[in-house]
This record gives structure tokens, sequence and C-alpha cells, in this order.
């Protein structure tokens, strides 16, 4: 069973004021339309990051945000629920 700390929803409130009003313009936008990704915590400048999955869909690729440091994460056989990570 997945660990409910692992799991970020970004798109929770969206969603939620979507089902509340009924508006079906605003499901468009929902989780459903969200792209997946990773959130790291760059260590080397103490600044999260997000990692857009590849076109490919075989890894997780980005930039630290403040120095560009390159970071390459590869999908894994059988995969994580965790979207949180750190890197050095």
């Amino acid at each position: 069973m997945p660990d409910p700390r692992d799991i970020v929803d970004i798109d929770g409130l969206r969603t939620q004021r979507t089902q509340q009003t009924g508006d079906a313009a605003g499901a468009a936008g929902g989780a459903s339309a969200s792209k997946p990704f990773l959130m790291i915590w760059f260590r080397c400048c103490a600044t999260y990051g997000r990692l857009p999955k590849s076109p490919d869909g075989l890894s997780y690729v980005g930039r630290c945000p403040k120095c560009l440091a390159k970071l390459e994460v590869p999908v894994g056989e059988g995969g994580t629920n965790r979207r949180m990570f750190e890197a050095e």
C-alpha cells in the first residue's frame, strides 16, 4: 500500500472546486490534464524544482532552477508512487 505522504496532487484544489461548482469547463484543466512530474529538492542550491517526464516516457529530465545543473532520473521497472526526491 502506498504511503499517502508520498502522493502529491497539485491539481487537488482545482478538481475539488470543479466538483463543488459543477463547472464542466474547469474539468478540462483538472488532474486528468496534468502531466507527470517529479518534485526535486536540489541540495546544491537549497531549492525545489520540477522534472517533467520526457516525451519518450523513459525518464524525467530537468535542471536546477538556480545553478542549472542537469538532472535525469530514469523510470524504474515497477515505478513508485513517490513524487518528491532529493538531488545532490
